[in-house]
């Protein structure tokens, strides 16, 4: 609202000029622009207006299209005060064309240019970055549902592995006890097949042994027999030799008797008594034997 009517007060003081121009009789375009040049204030020319605007003109501007002076300025109302004030039809268009050129070198085309353009990238740059904030927005949220998902899908597939992983560990356990049963029974046969090796061979060294021991005492009761035979002919050849002594000694002995006993008197001490008497004793012994 501001920049309109900073906008209008300008158009008022061109008209005011032109009108006083009118009075004063202009008979040349270049009289009337340097008459206008003169009556116009120089604090409200285009481009001070426009270096003097503050931000909230700016920001009250949001919204506003690129425009020219024909479109903003009622020209009939113009052309026909001007008609009113004297000018003639020509003059007067005159007027209001070289009114809108000044207008649009002087103010529209830099509000066009700086202040519209500024707006316009002040505006894109809001949008871009609403539209960037809603992005990111919108990312954020697609890549935490998306990682909710994979979330969701690895607690799955973790789940469906440790699934596949019991059923692999019960496969694998079934298929070791099955081979451990068949291995089972393949040593069991091996140990049975053994154990009748052990025996046969046990049952042929108890026969060879059994045969040996046999032989062995065979020839030890030969080798006693004849040792026996031979040891029963000396004990009887000694037996006879020993009779056969006994009877020639007892014959000895009764032939010693039938002869005639000579007694010889001596006087014998205590000590040759007993000498005498033990020498008697073995005599008598070896006669007994």
């Amino acid at each position: 609202m501001k920049l309109l009517l900073r906008y209008g007060k300008f158009t008022r003081q061109l008209y005011r000029s032109a009108t006083l121009l009118t009075k004063v009789g202009p008979t040349n375009s270049a009289q009337f622009t340097k008459g206008l040049e003169n009556s116009i204030n120089k604090d409200d020319l285009p481009g001070n207006l426009i270096n003097k605007l503050p931000e909230e003109l700016i920001s009250e501007g949001n919204g506003l299209k690129s425009t020219t002076a024909e479109n903003q300025l009622d020209t009939l109302k113009y052309y026909n005060d001007l008609i009113q004030s004297g000018f003639s039809p020509k003059q007067s268009t005159k007027v209001i064309e070289l009114l809108l050129q000044t207008l649009n070198e002087e103010f529209f085309e830099t509000y066009n240019k700086k202040f519209l353009r500024k707006m316009e990238l002040e505006n894109q740059s809001h949008l871009f970055n609403a539209a960037e904030t809603e992005l990111r927005y919108a990312i954020q949220i697609s890549r935490e549902t998306a990682l909710n998902e994979q979330n969701l899908k690895l607690t799955k597939l973790n789940r469906d592995l440790q699934l596949l992983h019991d059923d692999l560990n019960e496969l694998l356990i079934n298929l070791l006890k099955k081979d451990s049963r068949v291995d089972f029974n393949d040593h069991k046969i091996e140990n049975t097949l053994l154990h009748r090796n052990i025996n046969l061979t046990l049952k042929d060294c108890n026969n060879k042994i059994g045969t040996r021991i046999i032989g062995n005492m065979k020839s030890e009761i030969e080798n006693l027999r004849w040792q026996t035979t031979r040891s029963g002919l000396f004990a009887v050849l000694v037996l006879v030799f020993f009779i056969m002594s006994g009877v020639s000694i007892s014959k000895r002995i009764a032939t010693d008797n039938d002869k005639p006993v000579e007694v010889i008197l001596h006087t014998i001490e205590p000590e040759e008594s007993s000498e005498n008497e033990s020498g008697e004793q073995q005599l008598s012994d070896g006669e007994d034997r």
